[in-house]
């Protein structure tokens, strides 16, 4: 099945370009939701489900993999679409970016046992951030200045569990991490139309990967990795290195 990887670009000479503060918010958990919801007007089919992945640049810039070509809207300038068909070979080194919300699997533990009648499950495996996860479990808390700041640990930390992380998927899906970097982390907060919040973190990451199994890996590109998907997380872009 031919996919296809377009650069799409809002147009400022739309009439509706006066409501650009609410289809790219400044505010960066906003424009998650919002660019969420945009993406589904190149995607008007109100039955299928989601085929595509995303990823925000700035200005109101984006790429989108789809398996369906998306269709134009005024909202953007002409859509750029081109076929995606990357040719790959066992041992191929690539650079590449990748906006990720990294998971795992928190089982629970007895302190998770609930009263009978409530609404919370007992026992209950649950997946958490792999960043939050890790320090909470390394018990870092607290402001502190400088290299032992809080944020300053976190980055450490988001560098760590991001490469255990992505090893993980590489054997899963055919390639191995040469070399990673952590560009940002941070955490986000949507609203749910329940009126409560789901939070998730993002990392965007960089680095280096060898293919050791061509076939199993364009699939992984074509699914991409993670889970936030549907709000811009997922899709690994890759080039020669």
């Amino acid at each position: 099945m031919t996919h296809y990887l377009t650069r799409a670009v809002l147009n400022r000479n739309a009439p509706e370009h006066a409501l650009r503060p609410l289809l790219d918010p400044v505010d960066k958990d906003a424009a998650f939701d919002a660019h969420h919801r945009l993406m589904w007007t190149l995607f008007p089919d109100p039955d299928a489900k989601r085929d595509f992945l995303w990823r925000s640049d700035a200005k109101g810039k984006f790429l989108i993999l789809s398996a369906r070509k998306p269709q134009g809207s005024r909202l953007f300038e002409p859509l750029d679409s081109k076929p995606f068909a990357p040719v790959l070979a066992a041992k191929d080194r690539l650079m590449f970016i990748l906006r990720a919300n990294a998971t795992r699997d928190r089982r629970s533990g007895p302190q998770d046992d609930v009263t009978p009648g409530t609404r919370r499950r007992p026992r209950k495996d649950r997946r958490v951030d792999i960043v939050m996860h890790a320090m909470h479990t390394q018990g870092i808390i607290g402001r502190g200045t400088g290299a032992d700041s809080r944020s300053a640990r976190r980055m450490d930390v988001a560098n760590q569990t991001a490469r255990e992380w992505l090893s993980a998927q590489g054997e899963r899906w055919g390639f191995s991490v040469d070399a990673l970097a952590v560009e940002d982390y941070r955490v986000c907060k949507l609203k749910r139309r329940n009126g409560g919040d789901v939070t998730f973190g993002v990392m965007d990451i960089k680095g280096l990967l060898s293919v050791r199994e061509s076939e199993v890996f364009n699939s992984a590109l074509l699914t991409g990795f993670g889970r936030s998907k549907a709000y811009g997380c997922g899709l690994m872009l890759v080039r020669r290195a």
